[in-house]
Order: C-alpha cells, then structure tokens, then sequence
C-alpha cells in the first residue's frame, strides 16, 4: 500500500530525493537502499527531523513483501516439491490474518497462483485453489483476483480437477460471486454448467461442496444474464426440484450441523430467483415446478421451505394463464388456504398465498411487492429475512465480518 507524499517533504526536498512511493516499491528490491539513496534520506530527515511517520496501515508490511518474494521464487521453480511447499505456505499464511490477505492479494502472485490451479499434481492443486479461497474471504481482494485470470482455471477445476479442488473451487466461486461486480462475469466464463452439476449430484464427502456450489449459484443468479442461463441450461430446473425435494442429510460422526442454509431451502431460493423472470417461470412450469412444489409443501419437510415454496408459486402465477391450469391440476388450493388463512407463518407468507389462490380463479390483483417478513432484493428476487444472516463472508456461512480466521 502506496503512502500519501507528505506536503512537507515536496516543498522540502523537490530536487533532492524521490518520492515515498518510489522508496516504497512493493518489490523486495526496495528495501535494499543503495549508498546513494542513504545520503538522499539522511538529507531529507536533517531538512525535517519532525515530519510524521506515515501511518502503520498505510505502509506496506515488509514481512508480508518477503514473503510474497519467497513464494513467488518457489511458484517459479521447476521442482513440484517446491511449488508445493510455496502453495503451503501461501495457505498457511491466509489462514489466519485478514492483513496477509489484503497484503499477499497481489497482482503478481496472483499470475503465479493462476497456473498452479490446473497443475498436474494434486497436492498443488488443493493447496493453491484453498489459499485462493482464503484470499477471497476479504471483500478488496474479490474484483482483483477476478481480474487476474484465476476464474476461467477455476471453472476448469470443477470440471475435472482432484475431488478436494473441485470442493475449494466451488468455495472461491462462491465467495467471489458475492461481489455485485463479479456476476456476470462468472456467469460468462462458464461457471453455471459444473456449478449445477456439483450442487445437483449427492457428493461422497458430504453437502459442504454442495452448499458453496449452491451459494454461488443463488448469488450469481441475482444477475439477470445469469438468470437467463440458468433457466435456459439443460436438466437445470428438473436438477434444482430434484435437489428440494431431498432429505437433509444428518452430520456424519458427531460432527456440528453446517451453518447456512440446507440443501433444499437453497434449491428453493434459486426456483424463486428464476421465478421472477418471463424466461425463468417457464423454464419453470416447463419442468414440472408447480407440481413439484405443491407435492413439497403436503410433505413433512414443508416448514422449512414453506415460505419459499409460496413465493415460487406466487412468482409463476403473475399474468399466466398456464398456470392457473397446472395449479389446479397439482392441487394447490387446499395447501394455498391452509397458508393464507392459519395463524403461522406471517403476514406476507398469507398475502402471497391469497394473491395467488385469486391468480387461480381468474381474479385480478394489486401485485404490489411485498413490504415485510419476505423483502424483495434490488434486482427484483423474492429473499427470505433467514437469507440476509448468511450475506457475509463465506467462512462457515455467516461468521461476523471482523472474524480472522480462514476457513482452509
């Protein structure tokens, strides 16, 4: 990080000396003051004993630059036990402190970094795709590292890289599809395809990957284009029905419950997503949601989607004729009036499912959006109050903004 020149120091020593930005390179070569450059410095404080110290946050940290050389050296090494170790301890060093993170996210180590995703050895391979996660955790990293080249290697893992890497790929996505800026993006360069693949199919280590691949996908849908191609992707909406319809999976071996969402409330938030769109109700009610959603809510799992299942059908019911035929035919008014007239479930969970039992028999509605328990995003898609906790970084899926600590 570049400091301010100081007023003082321009006024002072135009002639004699270069700027602090030019002393302070972030190449390790600008610690190393020629004998020139001394005399120069030594001037300067003579001319101006008391001119403050740039702050501390504002000065690159030395030990960080140093290492960010040592791994650059050992990322450039032919060996593979040398790129391993430099991947290691790139991990090991994001692990923990926010500041390495922000100090290492360079554009430089991030070129070297790119090609060590889609290296051969799979120990590289997990390493460098689990540091890239940590990485993203910080909010200034998540444009540049897009920036860099490493979402089109990532993309590539998922397709076909070592189990471990696909899952932390499926983690970097996800973190940095929670910049607005980086959606479409994502979207362009491919991600969609195996991101649905990961989150639809039931994976031996268990519903993490599944989760972030589901993250990733419900984020990146709150951009319209990727909305498009969800909707418009083979088997997408047949695979996200398949997905809510599905048991939760209890932890394996004692282990604590995951944080965030469950697999089948996340299918449902992005049915709602699609829902909001004219290509996405009927890509929809092409795939059998109506049905689909109808048979979730008569089921035992309905109360932890119920809200999610009403708005999807709330969505697919505006100005569709077709809909009022598939909603009858799926026997969705008995489980419509059990929602909008019970004493659960909120208000605007009742008035979703009463605006929609009208859109059945032909009845005309204000379709205004709803003001409370079910806001509605920026863009327009139905999300849940639940949703909101899980919008912070992706570590664990909702630890406060200030935690440190990386999740690999």
């Amino acid at each position: 990080m570049i400091p301010n020149t100081p007023s003082a120091f321009s006024v002072r020593a135009t002639n004699q000396a270069p700027s602090f930005s030019q002393l302070l390179t972030p190449s390790a070569s600008a610690y190393r003051s020629s004998s020139s450059n001394y005399s120069i410095t030594e001037t300067f404080v003579e001319q101006a004993p008391k001119e403050p110290t740039p702050p501390t946050s504002q000065v690159q940290n030395p030990t960080a630059s140093n290492l960010q050389e040592e791994i650059l050296i050992r990322l450039m090494d032919t060996e593979l036990s040398e790129q391993e170790s430099a991947v290691v301890s790139l991990r090991r060093a994001t692990r923990e402190s926010r500041d390495r993170r922000i100090d290492l996210c360079t554009c430089r180590l991030l070129a070297a970094l790119r090609s060590m995703l889609l290296c051969s050895s799979a120990a590289v391979q997990i390493n460098a795709t689990a540091a890239l996660v940590n990485l993203s955790l910080e909010l200034e990293n998540r444009v540049r590292i897009l920036r860099s080249g490493a979402v089109a290697p990532l993309v590539d893992v998922l397709k076909g890289g070592h189990p471990e890497a696909r899952d932390h790929a499926a983690g970097a996505l996800f973190s940095l599809s929670l910049e607005d800026e980086n959606r479409a993006a994502i979207g362009v360069l491919g991600a969609i395809p195996p991101l649905l693949d990961l989150f639809s199919v039931a994976s031996a280590d268990g519903v993490r990957a599944r989760r972030d691949a589901g993250m990733a996908l419900y984020y990146l849908s709150l951009a319209v284009s990727n909305r498009l191609k969800i909707a418009r992707a083979p088997g997408a909406v047949r695979a996200l029905l398949s997905v809510a319809l599905e048991s939760e999976e209890a932890p394996v071996d004692g282990a604590p419950p995951p944080h965030g969402p469950g697999l089948a409330r996340l299918a449902m938030m992005m049915v709602c997503s699609l829902a909001v769109c004219n290509d996405g109700r009927a890509a929809l009610m092409d795939g059998g949601a109506v049905a689909s959603v109808v048979s979730l809510m008569r089921s035992p799992a309905a109360a932890a989607v119920e809200e999610y299942c009403v708005a999807a059908l709330y969505r697919m019911s505006r100005g569709s004729l077709r809909f009022r035929g598939l909603a009858r035919s799926a026997g969705a008014e008995p489980v419509l009036v059990r929602v909008a007239y019970s004493g659960s479930g909120g208000e605007m969970r009742r008035n979703m499912a009463k605006k929609t039992l009208r859109a059945m028999r032909g009845e005309d509605y204000n379709d205004a959006p709803p003001q409370m328990g079910f806001p509605v995003d920026d863009d327009g898609s139905v999300v849940s109050e639940g949703l909101k906790s899980f919008r912070g970084r992706p570590n664990d899926h909702g630890n406060p903004s200030h935690m440190k600590s990386a999740r690999f």
